[in-house]
């Protein structure tokens, strides 16, 4: 019995040393400190299926934090709504050496509502701590337990969840009923994949990543999801709220959405009677369906709404048309409802905005999109409706959701289309600057630029904000030094095409720098190109918001007592990728620099990146040129 005792006493001093030490910490595995500002040194998720409507989710990680620039990557967050149970959460932190610092219990955790001051009601709380530790480098290891009811989706699975970041080991589990079959894809590594048996009636799935080094970001990267690693887990069997269906596809998928949005979908008579005697005496079909989506945007106002099945499902039409409120959801079916109350059929959209986006037109799952708009088909046209901007033009596509696939809502199920696609010849900037250049080197001088396309965007906010905000922000964004601006008006007009108009009329003190009796005058001071390459090598394809054509021209009237002694020479740059020219030239009294730039493509591959940096630099060197005046008297 004595020796029992002791066999058990010395049982649980070992283990009680195994928690304070871990020999592992106290190095760092070779080749992944390379470029890292943290490690995970194991990560290991197990998802269980337990039925239709029930799933645990099982985590833990280990983080090695090597410095400052790391400490995001050690800190926890765990963001759960009501339809999840948390049922255990803790950590630990060990030192430099791999010795136990801290015990973390669920006590230590902070927990508070997760929403954004925009989001008008949401579910959704997180857990959260951050480790108070200053000496480098610490070891973090967390974990926890979760029960959820209803299943539309399982969190999309990406080991490597930053920049700067190492994986030593990453592992996720799926275990499911057999009659509970899931899809999955992995993008953007080469993953240890396995499926095996866990009983008669269980398979469980394996992934597995190793020795990832970390990645820096480049300027220009494509999006997150075009680069790291991820797997995305899409269940055949949806439940939620008593809502369920079977999804192999994007046409089941929107057969599932269908479900949703019909029973939700229902106009008070009122509201009808108004929208049919707003449009009675519009003659075409084009002419009511901007009537109803402007009626719409003065009638309500965007609110962003999480709740349980309201993640997935719009509030109902009758409570947007009683309260002028909703989300994307709410809005776009509400203004699908109004037309529909005239007849004109159009179909509830789902699309990925900004980063998101439906990347696979052979996998459906819910984590491809993130958005709603309306699509309604018109004669020999599409026309794309963005409900939750009061102030977006009449079927103008901005570039959070131009050029991509969007997902349209029949009747029969769900659709893959094309929203609009803007290139280089439709997205277009044109300025014209005239400057009269006094002895001093002061300026006094009137611009006028129009923007279209997707540059639409980069003017057609200012008539939203106040004439006080406006002229604060050309004063801190316009590349003047010295700017006054005695007047100016911002102004858009168009509907599908819009124009967002600029004209300002200004002084500026020293825009020319004297030096002896010579003036030298910068030929482009409002767009020089902003793009800046600084590494000779390239792993990841050069990505641009998108493809646009800029022109100009400035024209400088020269200062009484001097004379031109030095233009810069004509330059044509094309890479077919990026074309350039300018050319300075002398008419009179005036000089008058024309200059196009165009970015014919928004993708263009790491191969003709040594080619596009030596292009950009000399563009660069062009935009920065300089006439120079010599003193006449």
């Amino acid at each position: 019995m004595k020796l029992f005792i002791i066999c058990l006493i010395l049982l649980m001093s070992a283990n009680a040393v195994s928690q304070k030490e871990n020999g592992t910490y106290a190095g760092i595995p070779d080749g992944l400190d390379s470029g890292a500002v943290a490690i995970y040194r194991s990560s290991k998720k197990e998802i269980d299926r337990v039925s239709e409507s029930r799933m645990i989710t099982k985590s833990s990680i280990a983080v090695t934090v090597l410095n400052k620039n790391g400490d995001d990557y050690g800190e926890f967050r765990l963001s759960y709504t009501n339809n999840d149970k948390v049922k255990s959460v803790t950590g630990r932190i060990y030192d430099w050496r791999g010795k136990l610092v801290t015990e973390i219990k669920k006590r230590d955790f902070t927990e508070f509502s997760s929403f954004q001051d925009f989001v008008f009601y949401s579910d959704q709380r997180s857990i959260v701590y951050s480790p108070k530790v200053t000496v480098y480098p610490y070891t973090v290891e967390y974990e926890y337990e979760m029960e959820t009811s209803g299943i539309v989706h399982i969190d999309l699975w990406v080991p490597v969840p930053g920049y700067g970041l190492a994986v030593e080991t990453a592992l996720l589990s799926v275990k499911t009923p057999n009659n509970l079959r899931f899809r999955h894809i992995g993008q953007n590594y080469d993953f240890d994949t396995s499926v095996s048996g866990h009983d008669a009636a269980t398979s469980v799935y394996l992934w597995q990543l190793k020795d990832f080094k970390a990645v820096t970001r480049e300027p220009f990267a494509p999006d997150y999801m075009s680069i790291f690693p991820f797997v995305s887990v899409s269940p055949d069997n949806y439940y939620h709220s008593g809502y369920s269906a079977t999804v192999s596809d994007w046409k089941s998928y929107g057969n599932w959405v269908n479900k949703l949005v019909e029973p939700v979908s229902i106009l008070p008579p009122a509201a009808i009677q108004r929208v049919r005697q707003m449009t009675d005496t519009i003659p075409s079909a084009r002419e009511k369906i901007k009537a109803v989506y402007q009626y719409m945007q003065q009638k309500t106002r965007y609110v962003a709404i999480s709740e349980g099945i309201g993640g997935f499902q719009p509030m109902p039409v009758s409570d947007v048309d009683r309260f002028g409120y909703g989300d994307c959801k709410a809005l776009s079916n509400y203004t699908r409802a109004l037309l529909a109350a005239i007849d004109i059929p159009s179909y509830y959209t789902e699309i990925g905005a900004e980063e998101r986006k439906i990347r696979f037109p052979d996998f459906a799952s819910v984590d491809q999109t993130n958005h709603a708009i309306l699509t309604v088909p018109v004669e020999n046209d599409t026309l794309f409706l963005e409900c939750t901007n009061p102030y977006n033009p009449f079927g103008f596509v901005g570039s959070s959701i131009a050029n991509r696939t969007a997902l349209i809502i029949t009747p029969d199920g769900g659709e893959l289309i094309n929203t609009k696609h803007y290139d280089a010849e439709n997205s277009l900037l044109n300025e014209r600057m005239r400057l009269k250049i006094d002895s001093d080197g002061n300026v006094a001088g009137s611009y006028l630029s129009e923007a279209k396309g997707l540059t639409y965007e980069e003017y057609g906010f200012l008539t939203v904000l106040p004439v006080d905000r406006q002229k604060e922000y050309l004063l801190t964004h316009t590349a003047i030094n010295n700017l006054n601006i005695i007047d100016f008006k911002a102004t858009n007009y168009g509907d599908e095409d819009p124009v967002a108009r600029l004209t300002l009329d200004f002084n500026a003190g020293k825009y020319a720098t004297l030096s002896g009796d010579r003036m030298f005058v910068p030929v482009n001071s409002l767009n020089n190109l902003k793009i800046r390459f600084r590494s000779k090598e390239r792993i990841n394809d050069i990505h641009f918001d998108y493809a646009k054509t800029e022109s100009s021209e400035f024209i400088f009237e020269l200062p009484v007592g001097y004379e031109v002694e030095h233009l810069p020479a004509e330059r044509s740059i094309d890479t077919g990728y990026i074309s350039y020219r300018y050319d300075c030239k002398l008419e009179d009294n005036r000089v008058i620099y024309s200059r196009s730039l165009s970015i014919n493509s928004d993708k263009i591959p790491k191969e003709h990146y040594k080619e596009l940096s030596e292009a950009v630099t000399e563009i660069g060197k062009s935009d920065n040129a300089k006439i120079i005046l010599k003193r006449s008297l």
